[in-house]
């Protein structure tokens, strides 16, 4: 049929052409499942009869029962088993994991003993550690040992309990005094803060006495053995004592004689005692001189670096071995030299 949509009478048509479709096949299908249901209710409502036969003639017990309290009885018993299991399985499960958890719990114990044994032993390791930082700390200047491992705050206000036993509060509700291992860990904490502070103090002066040490005198001027030390003795050419200014230092014959200190080369000279003489100028007021040399390898005025070659081993002047007479002078004094021979690498 050819309907005009924009029409009022055939938009009627076609909403009630719709509804009479629609009547016609839900009515079918309900009637069908009214007819179901009531043949699934009658089925339901059907009774059966069980039957108790004893084998003595008594008196046979009968049981009239509908299908309906058969499928009630049976989906009961199954939700119950059903049930049951779960429940069963989950029991189980959770006395397993209870056991776990206690093998865990001894296993944590275990773990935590031994980290309190550990902490313990750290804290007694650093305590025999914190003399050795005391002594260098001491060297440094302007250090205050007295103050040095100063402890702030209350000491253990409990020792007795201090291992960790629980003590009865009673019921004013007091706080249990901490752990051992817990104030050594507190402990170890504030003295490592101490230890860094003072290692960057003792690093910061390590620092300038290198400065120091490298432009001082600090190295053997030659390899050799000393024959004779500074300060009093008896002279060699007379039957009187001298004072010796320096030391001598017999080596081979030609052997290097180095400077013991950069300088400035102040005096080449040659010295009816000393024989050829090389004095080099330092700073700090510091003078060396390196006497009998057989030939000198500098200039006047000439910088030479520490260890650098000034001159060889010979025998001039008043000696009759071949040495060097090494002298140190600090302003105008004479020093002994031997403080000075702490045979620091070249």
């Amino acid at each position: 049929m050819n309907l005009n949509p924009f029409k009022d009478t055939d938009l009627y048509d076609l909403q009630k052409n719709i509804l009479q479709f629609l009547s016609d096949h839900l009515s079918s299908k309900q009637t069908k499942l009214k007819e179901w249901w009531r043949r699934f209710v009658a089925k339901g409502k059907e009774r059966i009869t069980i039957m108790f036969i004893p084998h003595s003639e008594k008196r046979i017990i009968n049981f009239h029962v509908s299908i309906f309290a058969i499928a009630l009885i049976a989906g009961v018993a199954t939700s119950t088993i059903t049930v049951t299991s779960i429940l069963i399985v989950n029991h189980s499960s959770t006395i397993k994991e209870v056991s776990k958890l206690k093998r865990y719990g001894s296993y944590s114990k275990e773990q935590i003993k031994q980290y309190k044994k550990q902490i313990n032993e750290l804290y007694d390791i650093f305590q025999k550690f914190k003399p050795e930082i005391t002594h260098l700390y001491s060297l440094t200047p302007g250090s205050d040992i007295d103050s040095l491992w100063a402890k702030g705050g209350l000491s253990n206000p409990n020792p007795t309990f201090a291992n960790g036993e629980n003590e009865d509060n009673g019921e004013n509700g007091s706080s249990q005094a901490p752990p051992i291992e817990i104030l050594n860990i507190q402990e170890i904490e504030r003295e490592l803060k101490t230890t860094k502070k003072i290692l960057s103090k003792i690093k910061v002066f390590l620092e300038y006495r290198k400065k120091i040490i490298e432009t001082t005198p600090s190295i053997w001027p030659v390899s050799g053995s000393i024959i004779s030390r500074f300060g009093q003795r008896n002279s060699v050419y007379a039957a009187e004592t001298e004072f010796h200014n320096g030391i001598d230092i017999e080596a081979f014959p030609g052997s290097e004689i180095r400077a013991t200190a950069p300088g400035k080369v102040s005096d080449i000279r040659w010295d009816p005692v000393l024989g050829l003489t090389v004095s080099i100028k330092h700073k700090y007021g510091f003078t060396t001189s390196y006497s009998h040399c057989q030939r000198v390898s500098v200039e006047l005025g000439q910088q030479v670096s520490k260890s650098e070659v000034i001159g060889y081993v010979g025998r001039t002047g008043k000696t009759a071995r071949y040495v060097c007479h090494y002298a140190i002078i600090i302003g105008t004094e004479f020093v002994d030299p031997m403080p000075y021979l702490n045979k620091i690498s070249r």
